[in-house]
């Protein structure tokens, strides 16, 4: 089975909105709603989970039902920081170890369907997988588009999704729990061969009023 989790339970403090980002609305539906929309539309996703800020999750449920998300089989209230957020996703799903999950942005909602069906097919010979471009000064200026990491001589920046074995991925979020990290890789990375592919300039987070004027411009 081919699961996405999609985090999103942050209050978004750093853009000048009295609600989260995730649910600011982009021609009359929340932001987020395209990023699970990208998900629900995937042939390859079987199931999907949704985790949101504790305040939100009726909101959130309505909105399943509202957009006709028909995949969405857990909606979860998340924790204190993404870190918390996604260990309790996993933690209160029950899921087969071999499982492939992808774990997702909820603020990310240009991913497309090639990125996340390569994030699958690679897990066919790796147990862990993540999304990256190589790292332009100039788009950064821009937007956060996420954690830079060298690969070689090259600075790549890190996006999602990141894609495990269910067992695996769960484990390591209970194991390294009190062990700060700044997304799901870091937390396995010294101890696995990671498959890094191919994401998209497009594939950004929204994290600034001028990320979201991008995505307002693209949508």
């Amino acid at each position: 089975m081919n699961i996405a989790l999609i985090v999103f339970a942050g209050k978004g403090a750093r853009m000048n909105s009295p609600i989260p980002k995730q649910f600011i609305k982009i021609r009359d539906k929340d932001l987020v709603a395209y990023t699970i929309e990208k998900f629900e539309k995937c042939d390859s996703i079987d199931e999907i989970i949704l985790v949101t800020h504790k305040d939100y999750v009726d909101y959130v449920k309505d909105m399943v039902i509202k957009y006709n998300f028909s995949k969405v089989r857990h909606i979860v209230e998340g924790g204190e920081t993404r870190q918390d957020s996604v260990r309790l996703g996993l933690e209160r799903t029950s899921y087969s170890k071999e499982d492939k999950i992808l774990i997702h942005d909820g603020d990310r909602p240009l991913v497309d369907s090639v990125i996340i069906k390569n994030n699958i097919d690679a897990l066919d010979e790796y147990d862990a997988i993540s999304t990256f471009i190589y790292h332009k000064d100039s788009l950064s200026v821009v937007s956060n588009l996420g954690r830079v990491k060298k690969l070689g001589d090259l600075d790549v920046d890190i996006q999602t999704p990141q894609s495990f074995r269910y067992g695996v991925i769960k484990k390591y979020h209970e194991m390294k729990k009190d062990i700060k990290v700044s997304d799901d890789i870091s937390l396995l990375e010294n101890d696995y061969d990671i498959c890094y592919i191919s994401g998209s300039p497009f594939n950004f987070k929204v994290t600034t009023d001028i990320d979201l004027e991008v995505i307002k411009g693209i949508i």
